[in-house]
């Protein structure tokens, strides 16, 4: 498009301006440590909103701006849908215009041009909800879970003895009755709820010390899967150190993905994560890891963040980004196996000061997807949420005897089991157990900010911290000091590989 000399082109691209190759977003789920990457918005624009007798049009009024240098911004809508946008300062002044209600042709720019470039800026700043009609109260559409997630504790067994963990380990495991059983109920539950999708997560322990069973259970649900018509995903979540080749090609042929414990480079690792015997296993990993990527499978990286190991996030970053591997951070939780261990807890400037650290270094490498949905620890940026995770909603724990419990980190507080009860219909009407209860619901969340996107932190921590569920996360200031940070990287990636960033001087 010509330009009118001396006139820069006004500018306002998103996410949906990026290719299908860099519109993927790396997201976390229910587990708290594992991720799956997918694109979570449409390939297209939301359509445009009806304008039938509308006049006037303002700015939402809780749009944030970030600066991220260069004469750009980031503007986004906390109470809109639409994700992060950036703007450079003619597309701003445009956006300023609706501080006030204005009509469109009196928020219109001279010539020909100018025009042009208004109307499509307009256009996106009303479709994605950044300007509205006046009058109108809005407010975020949240999407209904399509996919019911179930942790299958296939061992309690494992080869480390990471002190966070919530597991109190023994050699029992489960077995191919139970396992049936297990899968059968998991998909029976998501028939009778109307669910056209089912994630299986092999978890431990380490799952990985029971392979074959997992192996015979994924190829029995592929099974069912196809029987019921349902979408079949499913995760190894493994600590890595002994992963053989021929498991990795099994795992890749089922397409198994795999997730892997890496809590930090060399002895920011091996702080916590070290053998039952006491010695490291960062080598083991390192190893494992590499082996995944040469054979084509490579895993994702769940980083887990304590005060052992927070002074090497940014190098555990690096490790990740130079092996082009998405990654996942998340905030240790105090739990009963733990409590042995008070030099876990970690301080709130230090948690900080660290994750700032890690930013830079994603800044610095700055991946093609999205980092929204994995940086944040239980909050994400991705999409609007009234819960921080699917617990008590489209989310099920069976452990290796098959009783159901709500949430992994309660494992050992079941409800039933299997071979009786819909899973699903168990932890759904449940009132004793945890409550993941919508962010409206919690003292100091219902008019912040970041409410729909932080969705008041993980409920298990909250409650152990503060004795109530209705109440806003521990880590509710470390949430708002990064969420900006998160955002300004956010734009910088949209500026890097929108197609037509290109074009805008």
């Amino acid at each position: 498009m010509t330009q009118i000399p001396g006139v820069r082109r006004a500018i306002a691209l998103s996410g949906f301006d990026l290719s299908g190759a860099v519109q993927v977003a790396s997201h976390g789920c229910e587990d708290c440590a594992c991720s799956v990457s997918e694109s979570l918005h449409p390939r297209t624009l939301p359509p445009p909103p009806e304008t039938t007798g509308v006049n006037h049009w303002v700015r939402g009024r809780e749009v944030t701006k970030i600066e991220i240098g260069n004469g750009h911004y980031v503007l986004f809508n906390p109470v809109g849908s639409g994700g992060a946008i950036v703007v450079n300062e003619p597309g701003l002044e445009l956006f300023q215009r609706f501080d006030r209600p204005v009509t469109l042709s009196e928020a219109r720019v001279t010539g020909a041009e100018g025009e042009r470039d208004a109307r499509d800026v307009f256009d996106r700043l009303s479709r994605l909800g950044f300007i509205h009609p006046d009058g109108l109260v809005q407010s975020p559409e949240f999407t209904t879970g399509t996919v019911l997630t179930a942790w299958l504790h296939v061992t309690n067994a494992c080869n480390l003895r990471c002190p966070y963990c919530y597991v109190h380990k023994s050699a029992e495991k489960m077995d191919e009755s139970i396992g049936r059983a297990s899968v059968e109920a998991v998909m029976l539950s998501a028939v009778r709820h109307g669910f056209p999708a089912v994630k299986l997560k092999y978890a431990g322990g380490e799952a990985s010390l029971n392979h074959r069973l997992l192996l015979e259970l994924h190829e029995y649900a592929q099974v069912l899967a196809a029987q019921h018509g349902i979408k079949l995903h499913a995760t190894l979540l493994s600590n890595g150190v002994k992963l053989p080749s021929a498991l990795i090609d099994m795992l890749k042929t089922h397409n198994i993905r795999v997730m892997i414990s890496l809590d930090g480079v060399y002895r920011h690792h091996d702080v916590q994560r070290p053998f039952a015997s006491g010695k490291p296993s960062f080598r083991f990993v390192e190893r494992t890891i590499a082996d995944l990527i040469e054979r084509g499978h490579p895993p994702h990286l769940s980083v887990t963040i304590t005060n052992r190991n927070f002074s090497g996030l940014a190098e555990v970053v690096r490790f990740a980004l130079e092996r082009n591997l998405t990654f996942s951070l998340n905030f240790f939780r105090d739990n009963d196996c733990s409590a042995q261990f008070p030099d876990l807890q970690y301080e709130e400037h230090a948690m900080i000061s660290s994750l700032l650290e890690a930013f830079g270094v994603i800044e610095e490498f700055l991946p093609p997807w999205s980092v929204l949905g994995s940086i944040l620890d239980r909050g994400q940026l991705l999409e609007p949420r009234q819960r921080s995770c699917g617990v008590g909603q489209d989310y099920i724990v069976i452990d290796q005897r098959g009783r159901v419990a709500k949430c992994h980190m309660e494992i050992e507080r079941t409800l039933g089991d299997v071979v009786r009860d819909d899973p699903l219909q168990l932890v759904r009407k449940d009132l004793t157990l945890v409550q993941n209860l919508a962010v409206t619901e919690k003292e100091g969340c219902r008019d912040c900010t970041w409410r729909y996107w932080c969705s008041g932190g993980c409920a298990v921590a909250t409650f152990r911290a503060t004795g109530r569920y209705d109440i806003k996360s521990p880590n509710c200031r470390i949430y708002k000091a990064i969420y900006p940070e998160a955002l300004r990287l956010e734009g910088l990636r949209i500026l890097k590989y929108a197609p037509a960033a290109g074009s805008a001087p």
